[in-house]
């Protein structure tokens, strides 16, 4: 498989990177939107953006992006790196 253009075996990849809980909780705080606020301008449920503040998770393109976008700042910041569970399938 090709990643950034270079050779990569599926089992070379170790970790996955997702939505962290700690980094978008810290940025609606200091960006002093409320869940409401953001849930309305991401177009997602209140619950949604709540779940998203408590627990590190996979979260849609689409609103991944979207998210950055209305807390101006990069994608990258959002993201955290976690291990790939041990059993996959």
């Amino acid at each position: 498989m090709l990643i950034a253009g270079k050779e990569v075996n599926q089992l070379e990849i170790t970790s996955i990177k997702v939505l962290s809980a700690r980094r978008f909780s810290s940025l609606i705080c200091s960006k002093h939107f409320t869940h409401e606020m953001l849930a309305g301008s991401v177009k997602c449920s209140v619950r949604q953006i709540q779940n998203w503040a408590k627990q590190d998770t996979d979260v849609h393109t689409s609103y991944l992006f979207a998210l950055a976008e209305v807390l101006k700042v990069d994608v990258e910041e959002l993201l955290v790196s976690v291990p790939l569970p041990e059993t996959r399938v």
